[in-house]
């Protein structure tokens, strides 16, 4: 539903009905580009955390009732949202993982992208008693800072442009997170509010960067300095670029192509930069690769998950020679 404001703007408020199915939950999302990678992520949460339900948010209209059945999902499709803006806002787009936020099935819920798997049972350590757990535990620019770091607003946000609308938000002394893996309660950051903000963005073109990485960053960081929520930082979220790989590579000694059955130190992998896949000889796949193969053993056993892995992979390969050529023929 939506009200109408003294300037007769309309502003959307969430709608009460909107059914939640549990109180805690992993949520997930594709494009249709993207379901080669969100079967591993699935099969990752099934083999880790058996009894946590699923929320799968789909962005358009392409078949998942594969996996809706062999996951037990719940699928919120962006199309299926209740608000033509809500909608409008998340079609097509990065934005599509903010349906959970609100109108997803859990109170509170754990993100993954779609390129992240589950490494171990980490859900003793999600904070649901805080607003926003960040899955990072590094403080990213000091207290005390005098310059602006140029990577700041390259990924986040610029804090000179957002001067003009946030005055009195200090950028300093956050960890600034990557928005591929986090925790949050639903509504947290209502839609009024974010859309707000979204308007700051078509008035300064280049205000935030990196898709929704930087608005959400900001949300919380400054709803957080103001009182609004409440947020916890926890080291969760292992990306290999950042962190390197030989923790993970560590995990996987002695497993061959399976899930490791212990690991010292549960958490998400995310596999953000270079995309997992076999044949990128500069990326660090074999995490991923195994959770790959987790999920086509269900269906096809220990030869046939192999020869699947290898077939989209190729496929992916041939998709993209296809695409390039087509850029140089239309030059």
């Amino acid at each position: 539903m939506s009200w109408s404001q003294a300037d007769g703007s309309s502003c959307y408020i969430c709608p009460s009905d909107v059914k939640v199915h549990a109180p805690f939950g992993f949520v997930t999302g594709c494009h249709a580009e993207d379901k080669v990678l969100v079967q591993a992520t699935l099969a990752s949460m099934r083999h880790y955390c058996p009894d946590v339900p699923i929320c799968l948010t789909v962005d358009g209209n392409f078949d998942v009732s594969d996996l809706q059945k062999e996951y037990d999902l719940i699928v919120l499709r962006v199309a299926d949202l209740s608000s033509e803006e809500m909608r409008d806002l998340m079609s097509r787009n990065y934005r599509a993982k903010l349906a959970a936020l609100w109108e997803g099935p859990f109170e509170f819920y754990v993100w993954l992208d779609s390129d992240a798997i589950v490494w171990g049972d980490f859900t003793p350590q999600v904070r649901t008693d805080v607003d926003f757990q960040i899955f990072w535990s590094e403080i990213s620019i000091p207290a005390d800072a005098t310059e602006i770091p140029p990577w700041l607003p390259h990924f986040y946000f610029d804090p000179q442009k957002l001067r003009q609308f946030d005055a009195d938000f200090d950028w300093r002394g956050h960890a600034y997170f990557s928005t591929g893996a986090f925790a949050c309660r639903r509504n947290a950051i209502s839609f009024r509010r974010w859309t707000e903000v979204e308007c700051w963005e078509k008035k300064v073109p280049g205000l935030f960067a990196w898709g929704e990485m930087g608005m959400l960053n900001y949300h919380v960081h400054s709803m957080t300095q103001r009182g609004e929520i409440k947020t916890a930082m926890s080291n969760l979220q292992h990306t290999w670029e950042h962190h390197g790989k030989q923790e993970l590579i560590q995990d996987c000694r002695g497993t061959g192509w399976h899930f490791p059955k212990t690991i010292e130190r549960p958490r998400i992998a995310h596999f953000c930069g270079r995309k997992p896949f076999l044949f990128d000889c500069k990326a660090y796949s074999r995490p991923f690769t195994i959770a790959r193969l987790e999920h086509h053993r269900r269906r096809h056993g220990k030869p046939g998950a192999w020869f699947a892995v290898l077939q989209e992979d190729c496929q992916r390969g041939a998709t993209k020679v296809k695409r390039r050529v087509g850029k140089l023929v239309t030059e």
